[in-house]
């Protein structure tokens, strides 16, 4: 045995874990004789980050891993249960009672919730968590927003029924509605000033510009401290916002007065403590996973990673694993680019796109190409469309109609826009540390060179990516969206309504045919009519390409054998650490004392 090899990993964990506020007591990586049917509570469970989130407050970051982290401290209404993907009551002591005309949704709430500070979650903070969804100075809020933009009310009629009243109807507002994440209004809103103004004012321009109360709670509650700060993280969830330190870690520990303990396994709560871990560098998490220092990387990006240098002979204190998720990769171009606002551009740029390259050599066979941006596994992708082939002769026909040559002869193609040169020569922006991104930029930059395209490729750190491209402050990215398996409602990510106040439609694609068809898709509830729209809108948008769509996303992942009952399901984000738990022959960490 190599003795100072040996020290020199026992010293690193031993350094993460003081930096983690804990000390490490009899580490047994093997596993010891235990009731598997019998979990035990205990032990912390350290989970790999990319990067930090974006923030901890539900209306206002958007981004998965934040909603991985904040779906632990709040609850919803309703929630999507693991097992079977349908959803169930969470806060609400039932499924809402729905009018026959779809416009009136009447929720009740159980009677006993409780916020973790000990006070009471009743009506009130409800109706409050609606006003700063819909309070459109709210920025940040605005891609949560859309789902509420046909709500024209709610009222409390007592402490635990509230109504919801639209002014039409949404084949998804019942789940909409009831997916929202309740905030304690006596923390987020300490001079009351929501109550100085309705949710129907929030829904008028006139009413919005001229009411004091609305502006200033919008720059109160939108400002930074009340994303992130743990004491303003007060929910009604299982864990509760211990610490944040920026770029190294967000700790949650097990809210010990959970209102519904014991009741619901998806919030079961074995741990004492779940330690977000930021680890920038996949290489520098992965030896970290190997030295036990981390419990789960959820996933190895990239997956030549899980290829090539996960041994679990080697290292058999490890287990790899392959998950599916409802995850589309893509490059999204900038329609408001005047390289980009033609679609015969956007066009050749897909078919200098070699997909399959790029699924076998940068992820390692992982996914399944899709060739729209519906997801491959609903009754409504159009599975009728076309790939957009690797075809270089077609791209430069294409780009040649659009009117892009070489007309000085410098090898880079150029047009005349608004009476002057313009050199086609752009900028990827992909988020730092997301290895698969900057390589799917780097290849297809080299193929955009042959043809006379410029193509550079810019890392940022995720939470100025993040804000660059929700600004419209881009040329190219490439990114991913999840979604829950439901029903397509993709109103989000291509209406013309949100390319404006940093809405996700982030490539800012306006088609008048594209917006009638997401409004129609919102109001009816037959289901083949609304895969009828979704098949024309697919049609439409393969067509205008905003998008290159890659692949349907698996994804590689790892993690200790001491963790007991890891599963992976359907709704994202495909793991429940909550669930998970540690034999207690094998619990490593205790509190510092």
């Amino acid at each position: 045995m190599n003795i100072s090899r040996h020290l020199r990993t026992y010293a690193a964990a031993l350094l993460a874990c003081v930096a983690l506020g804990c000390v490490e007591s009899n580490n047994k990586n093997t596993p010891q004789d235990f009731d598997p049917n019998k979990p035990e509570k205990g032990d912390w469970i350290i989970l790999h980050e990319l990067s930090d989130p974006e923030g901890l407050n539900p209306v206002t970051t958007n981004d998965a891993s934040s909603r991985d982290i904040y779906t632990k401290i709040f609850e919803p209404l309703l929630v999507l249960d693991y097992q079977t993907s349908q959803y169930r009551p969470e806060l609400a002591e039932t499924m809402p009672t729905v009018s026959d005309d779809h416009l009136t949704y009447t929720f009740t709430l159980k009677k006993n919730i409780k916020f973790s500070d000990g006070k009471p979650l009743t009506a009130k903070d409800v109706i409050f968590t609606i006003k700063a969804i819909k309070n459109p100075l709210v920025i940040d809020a605005a891609a949560l927003r859309n789902y509420y933009e046909s709500l024209e009310d709610v009222q409390a009629t007592d402490d635990y029924t509230i109504v919801f009243r639209m002014n039409k109807p949404y084949f998804m507002a019942e789940f909409q509605l009831g997916n929202t994440y309740i905030l304690p209004k006596h923390v987020f809103d300490p001079k009351n000033l929501t109550d100085q103004y309705t949710i129907p004012q929030t829904n008028d321009v006139k009413q919005v510009e001229n009411n004091a109360a609305m502006k200033e709670f919008a720059e109160w509650f939108g400002a930074a401290d009340r994303k992130r700060e743990p004491k303003y993280m007060i929910g009604s969830g299982p864990y509760i916002a211990e610490e944040w330190r920026t770029n190294e870690y967000v700790r949650l520990m097990r809210n010990e007065n959970y209102w519904n303990k014991g009741n619901d396994e998806d919030a079961a709560a074995y741990p004492d403590k779940l330690v977000y871990k930021t680890v920038n560098d996949v290489n520098s998490a992965v030896v970290a996973l190997k030295n036990s220092e981390l419990d789960m990387i959820p996933t190895i990006t990239p997956p030549k990673l899980w290829v090539e240098t996960i041994d679990t002979v080697a290292t058999p204190h490890i287990t790899k694993v392959r998950y599916a998720q409802t995850i589309y990769t893509y490059i999204g171009w900038n329609n408001r680019k005047p390289y980009f606002s033609d679609k015969k551009v956007r066009q050749a740029l897909s078919h200098l796109v070699d997909r399959e390259r790029l699924r076998q050599q940068v992820n390692r066979g992982f996914g399944q190409l899709q060739n729209t941006v519906i997801y491959k596994n609903l009754p409504e992708y159009n599975s009728a469309l076309p790939a957009y082939d690797f075809n270089v002769e077609k791209a430069k026909q294409l780009l040649s109609e659009a009117g892009w040559k070489d007309s000085d002869g410098n090898g880079i193609l150029d047009k005349t826009i608004n009476g002057k040169k313009t050199d086609f020569t752009f900028t990827f922006f992909v988020n730092a540390g997301n290895e698969v991104r900057e390589n799917i930029a780097l290849i297809v930059s080299e193929e955009m060179k042959k043809v006379g395209i410029k193509a550079n490729v810019q890392k940022q750190e995720w939470t100025v990516y993040l804000e660059n491209i929700r600004s419209g402050q881009f040329d190219a990215s490439i990114g991913s969206w999840v979604n829950d398996p439901t029903p397509s409602d993709p109103y989000q990510l291509w209406h013309s309504s949100q390319t404006k106040n940093k809405g996700s439609n982030y490539v800012g694609f306006i088609n008048a045919r594209v917006d009638q068809l997401l409004e129609m898709n919102r109001v009816e509830f037959d289901a083949q009519k609304r895969v009828e729209y979704m098949k024309e809108f697919q049609t439409i948008v393969h067509d205008e390409q905003p998008y290159t769509v890659l692949w349907l996303s698996e994804i590689p992942g790892a993690y200790n054998k001491r963790l007991q009952n890891v599963k992976f399901y359907s709704p994202r984000p495909g793991y429940n650490p909550t669930t998970f738990w540690v034999p207690k022959s094998m619990q490593k960490y205790t509190v510092t004392q």
